[in-house]
């Protein structure tokens, strides 16, 4: 009998091997799980870690504390309890993930749903739960009353970890959910960015001399699937054509000289703009009109791993978060 109990317990412990393995691989870490907590244990020895203080600044959710603290091994007072240096954020609770087949599009570092089922299956068992089944999410979202917990999203929305490298947090989002979004004064761009500015997402491509922008309505679903009509019908594109040796700007807001005009009050009448800088051949994404901010902000989706600094501000399922942290030599 102790011999199948025994049995059980390293089946449970290999299967949560697996799934965070999965993890480590969204987050872009190349590293076996093992070595990872082999390499968070060595700080035991250490004194004066930075910490991270996670505050919920507004929310419509019913939460039970309003601040959370963040450790290098992980969530203090987290269910899930590994001292990974990795934070899961999602709705449920617990469940039994049976691994699916990988394959994973790492392609712009963008993961679509169906990548991310093809990571982990969406087989999750929420009742009847046992003594060795795996806490999936370490922070998990309270549950609106008027929404069926069955139809909410089956895998972690996003993570914040910690990299023993450089002593600093990061936060990547894994595009399971409505998005972990990040309140920007500038950006480098990526080739592909999304933006948030009001009721309004933008998907701006990079691609060589061309920057082509797709600006979609808060009631459009970005992944067409039994939506295909809608998702034609509610968007605009723009194009821009670079030329390689000038600089650039692309205004974006509700005034009407903009390059990209948005009639939405909640943007401010130049809202942002996008630079091209022609000695640096890079893009950047600024939030204003180079000299004010805009008033409700402009956001971007965390796509990839970011670092946090202090007073990071973000958003993500109904919540505005603010992180700061302890210790911070940098």
């Amino acid at each position: 009998m102790n011999n199948l109990k025994n049995n059980d317990n390293n089946t449970s412990q290999d299967h949560t091997e697996l799934i965070m393995q999965d993890i480590l691989t969204l987050l872009n870490l190349d590293i076996i799980y093992k070595e990872r907590i082999s390499q968070i244990n060595t700080l035991n020895k250490k004194k004066n870690l930075k910490e991270l203080n996670l505050i919920v600044i507004s929310t419509t959710l019913k939460y039970e504390q309003n601040s959370y603290l963040i450790t290098p091994f992980g969530l203090k007072n987290s269910k899930r309890n590994s001292r990974d240096g990795i934070v899961l954020f999602g709705y449920e609770k617990k469940g039994i993930i049976n691994k699916g087949k990988e394959n994973i599009n790492l392609e712009n570092n963008i993961y679509s749903n169906d990548d991310i089922r093809n990571i982990m299956s969406n087989d999750i068992i929420t009742d009847n739960l046992g003594p060795n089944d795996f806490f999936l999410n370490d922070f998990v979202f309270p549950v609106e009353e008027k929404e069926d917990n069955s139809g909410l999203y089956e895998f972690p929305n996003f993570a914040i970890f910690y990299n023993i490298k450089d002593d600093n947090y990061y936060i990547k989002d894994f595009n399971t959910g409505v998005g972990a979004l990040m309140k920007i004064k500038q950006i480098q761009m990526d080739q592909n960015t999304l933006i948030n500015i009001g009721s309004n997402y933008l998907v701006v491509y990079i691609n060589d001399n061309k920057i082509t922008v797709k600006i979609f309505n808060n009631n459009t679903i970005l992944e067409g699937g039994s939506n295909d009509e809608n998702f034609r019908k509610n968007f605009v594109t723009k194009e821009f054509k670079i030329k390689e040796n000038e600089d650039c700007l692309i205004t974006i807001g509700r005034n009407q000289k903009c390059d990209i005009i948005i009639e939405d009050m909640m943007l401010s009448k130049i809202q942002a703009y996008i630079e091209y800088n022609s000695k640096k051949k890079k893009f950047y994404l600024n939030d204003g009109d180079g000299t004010r901010e805009s008033t409700n902000g402009t956001w971007v989706f965390i796509l990839n791993p970011t670092k946090i600094t202090n007073n990071f501000l973000f958003k993500a399922e109904h919540t505005l978060f603010l992180a700061t942290l302890n210790n911070d030599n940098n």
